[in-house]
C-alpha cells in the first residue's frame, strides 16, 4: 500500500509499564470550576475547534468542513483581526492546535466513525502567520500518521479511534483519543522529525468522558484535558488537570473538575499557570465563544 515506508516507533517498555491504569474520575474529584465568557465571536467561527497563543493573538480554527484558515483574534480585546489561509491544504476535520516557538501544528485528526486510516498535521511557521494580510495565504509542510491498533473495519463498539486533543509535550506531539466506545482516552506520541509514522498507544486513560482538547504548561509540567461526559446533549462538560513527570504523564496525581455552566468546549490554552482559556462551538448550549476559567488552587 501507499504506506510501505512508515516507521513504526516503538515505546520504550518502561512507558507501557504505567499503561494500566485503573484509578477513575469519582476517585480524583477535585472543585468545581467556573467558566466566565468573556466574548462571542462572529458567526465565522461557529465552529471553533482549536486554540493556540502567539504574537499577541488567539488563533482558532473551524472543525470538518471548514475553511482550510486559520483566524486570529486580539488578545487583549478578543475581537476578530485577521483570517490565514493555509494555501493547498484540506480541511477533513481539523480539530486542534498545538504550537512551539517557531511552528503553529493544526491537527486534521478527527474521525467521528473511526473511519479514517490516515491522519496529517499541518505545521506553519509563525512568522508567515503574523506577517500574512487579512485572507492572505501561507505555505505549510505536514506529517502523516496511524494507529498501529486500529481494527481494518472497526465496530461500532470499537469506535475509539476519534481524536480532537493534540498538544507538545517536551518537543513530542501527544495525541489523545476521543474515545465513544469506552469513555477511556489513549496517548499516542508522534516524533515531530518523522514525516510519516505508525504510533502504538503508551497510555490508555480513565477519563470517563469524551475528551475535546488538551494542553500542556511546560513552566509548571501541567496538562489540561478538556472534555464532556457521554449524554444526549454533550453531558457534562469538565477538565483534567494532571503531572508530566520528566516526559510521562502521571495520572496518579490526576484531578477531575466539573465546569459550570455547561457548553460545548472543543478548545483549550493555558492563558497562566492559574488560568486557562476556551471556546465553544455554536450549539443548543450556546453561542460560540472565548472563556476563561480560573483555577482555584494553582496547579
Amino acid at each position: 500500500m501507499m504506506f510501505r515506508t512508515l516507521t513504526v516507533l516503538l515505546v520504550a517498555p518502561f512507558i507501557f509499564a504505567g499503561c494500566a491504569v485503573s484509578s477513575g474520575a469519582e476517585q480524583t474529584q477535585g472543585e468545581i470550576y467556573n467558566v466566565e465568557t468573556l466574548r462571542y465571536w462572529p458567526k465565522k467561527v461557529d465552529e471553533t475547534s482549536g486554540l493556540a497563543r502567539h504574537g499577541g493573538y488567539l488563533w482558532t480554527i473551524n472543525d470538518s468542513g471548514g475553511k482550510a484558515s486559520v483566524y486570529a483574534f486580539d488578545e487583549q480585546t478578543y475581537e476578530f483581526s485577521k483570517r490565514v489561509d493555509l494555501k493547498g491544504a484540506e480541511n477533513i476535520d481539523w480539530e486542534s492546535l498545538a504550537q512551539d516557538e517557531q511552528l503553529l501544528y493544526v491537527a486534521d485528526c478527527g474521525s467521528n466513525l473511526s473511519h479514517r486510516r490516515v491522519l496529517q498535521i499541518y505545521r506553519v511557521a509563525w512568522a508567515d502567520l503574523e506577517s500574512a494580510d487579512n485572507k492572505g495565504d501561507v505555505t505549510f509542510d505536514k506529517l502523516i500518521y496511524s494507529y498501529d491498533d486500529r481494527p481494518s473495519y472497526p465496530k461500532p463498539e470499537e469506535n475509539n479511534f476519534d481524536c480532537e486533543a493534540v498538544t507538545l509535550v517536551d518537543g513530542q506531539i501527544w495525541v489523545f483519543t476521543k474515545n465513544r466506545g469506552d469513555l477511556k482516552s489513549r496517548l499516542y506520541i508522534l516524533d515531530p522529525k518523522t514525516r510519516s509514522q505508525i504510533v502504538a498507544p503508551t497510555m490508555t486513560l480513565p477519563v470517563n468522558g469524551l475528551i475535546t482538547a488538551a494542553d500542556y504548561h511546560s513552566a509548571t509540567g501541567k496538562l489540561a484535558l478538556l472534555g464532556y461526559k457521554k449524554a444526549s446533549v454533550f453531558g457534562q462538560s469538565f477538565v483534567w488537570l494532571v503531572d508530566v513527570k520528566e516526559g510521562i504523564l502521571d495520572w496518579q496525581s490526576a484531578r477531575y473538575h466539573l465546569l459550570l455552566p455547561y457548553g460545548q468546549w472543543e478548545a483549550v490554552s493555558w492563558e497562566s499557570s492559574s488560568s486557562l482559556l476556551v471556546t465553544s462551538e455554536d450549539s443548543p448550549l450556546g453561542k460560540q465563544q472565548v472563556a476563561r476559567i480560573v483555577l482555584t488552587q494553582t496547579p
